[in-house]
């Protein structure tokens, strides 16, 4: 069997019909199991079943195995637009919780700072945090809100993630980022202003008031 990876289609089979009264699950599975309805790929059904997109891979393989699920057809039109979002039309899959850039060893950022500040360099100015505190859950949910889809709302916040700075993300203890329920607070102007031009730079858009924490 190939590689899956997640754009994939599925549909219940006749030999899921013949069976069904005689197979036994949990709940868990039951629920991925019928979510499976030849419209949505694996990814968006994983994510309408909240169930964990590698617990959904190996899920399906046994259902393909039992010849209770098989790979839908889609068109040309259908592919381009579930793998458009990657940018890469790879395929790829993000999970709900994506590593951004991998964090330096803190020697080495210790070293780094040792040799700005010997080097005669001042401190990277913040800049001013003039509208409070950025909440990093609601810019993910604002930019999930412009996809027609979560899975592909939650690759284009996986985009516009990539194009901040790393060290910039770095310098904020920030190395990754999860798309449900991020609890991580954004304060410096620095960072913030390097999200929202990725925001801008990417969808296009200005993020809302609401994404900032109120007092």
């Amino acid at each position: 069997m190939n590689i899956m990876t997640g754009t994939e289609v599925f549909r219940r089979t006749a030999t899921y019909e013949r069976e069904a009264p005689t197979i036994r699950l949990h709940a868990p599975q039951w629920k991925l199991l019928l979510a499976f309805d030849g419209q949505r790929s694996l990814a968006e059904v994983a994510l309408s079943a909240s169930t964990p997109f590698a617990e959904a891979l190996a899920q399906a393989e046994t259902f393909l195995e039992s010849d209770w699920i098989a790979e839908q057809p889609i068109t040309l039109e259908e592919y381009l637009k579930r793998a458009s979002a990657t940018g890469n039309f790879s395929g790829g899959i993000i999970p709900p919780s994506v590593v951004l850039h991998e964090p330096k060893p803190e020697a080495s950022r210790t070293e780094t700072k040792a040799e700005n500040g010997a080097a005669g360099h001042p401190p990277r100015d913040t800049g001013p945090v003039s509208r409070g505190p950025m909440r990093l859950s609601a810019i993910v949910d604002y930019i999930v809100s412009l996809a027609e889809t979560i899975q592909l709302g939650q690759l284009l916040a996986y985009r516009v993630f990539l194009r901040v700075p790393p060290e910039i993300l770095q310098s904020e203890d920030i190395v990754s980022i999860h798309l449900v329920d991020d609890t991580s607070i954004v304060r410096t102007g620095a960072l913030q202003k390097a999200i929202a031009d990725a925001v801008q730079d990417i969808t296009k858009r200005t993020l809302p008031d609401s994404v900032y924490a109120t007092a």
